[in-house]
């Protein structure tokens, strides 16, 4: 049986532009329908006992458009709705119209307990960095990291200067072949990043950096993706 998806919304259309088609090696396809008295774009990423999790923006319409076309010109984003594929310049996200989703799309997914990722915290960048580095060469598929403020009422389990931090930046992934237990590693920051990628290099011993580019020969790229509210799947 089809479980209903676990849905998250994003900041804005640059946001989940970026999330389908930055760094792909093919773009993910957009899916559209109505959803809660709204049209919303919506990309599945990953799966969580048995729901999918399906990251959307809502309040959009694609009219005639087919495809959404994403490119960095002069360190700014441009996410556009277009009919057709014609800059070479740019990647582009197929956008799937679904007249009839099934009836699970519809309904939001209960959270519970056992349906969450298991926070772990690291202590800076760096070890962000390589953690999600090190699984996008090897396993060939790009993990976006995800920006959202903290909610405070973990603060309590936290020591103080860690209470104190006002953003998590992070990324799920699971390190063993089980799929008992799912984790989101993260770091906890002071002030929100405004740039949209973090910059990573092993050939240097220089912290990772934050970027608007993405084009300097031996760097290794991570994009930053920001959500609308706290991540819902995050036991801290």
């Amino acid at each position: 049986m089809l479980k209903s998806p676990i849905y998250i919304k994003l900041k804005s259309l640059n946001d989940f532009a970026r999330l389908v088609c930055s760094l792909e090696r093919i773009p993910i396809p957009i899916y559209e329908y109505s959803y809660q008295n709204s049209e919303i774009f919506a990309a599945q990423l990953d799966t969580l006992n048995g729901h999918s999790i399906t990251y959307y923006i809502d309040n959009i319409k694609s009219g005639e458009n087919q495809y959404l076309s994403y490119k960095i010109n002069n360190n700014n984003e441009e996410a556009a709705m277009v009919h057709s594929i014609k800059d070479t310049s740019a990647l582009y996200s197929p956008i799937i119209k679904l007249s009839i989703p099934p009836q699970s799309f519809l309904k939001p997914a209960k959270i519970g307990v056992t349906t969450k990722y298991t926070g772990v915290g690291l202590r800076d960048l760096f070890s962000l960095s390589k953690l999600v580095a090190y699984h996008t060469i090897y396993e060939e598929s790009t993990l976006p990291l995800f920006l959202f403020p903290k909610t405070g009422s973990n603060d309590s389990d936290l020591p103080d200067k860690e209470s104190n931090m006002k953003y998590v930046l992070g990324s799920h992934l699971n390190l063993t072949d089980s799929s008992d237990t799912s984790y989101f590693y993260y770091v906890l920051l002071e002030q929100v990043i405004e740039k949209y990628f973090m910059k990573f290099s092993m050939q240097k011993s220089t912290a990772p950096s934050f970027s608007n580019h993405i084009d300097e020969h031996g760097s290794i790229y991570l994009k930053i993706i920001r959500l609308h509210d706290v991540h819902p799947l995050i036991k801290f």
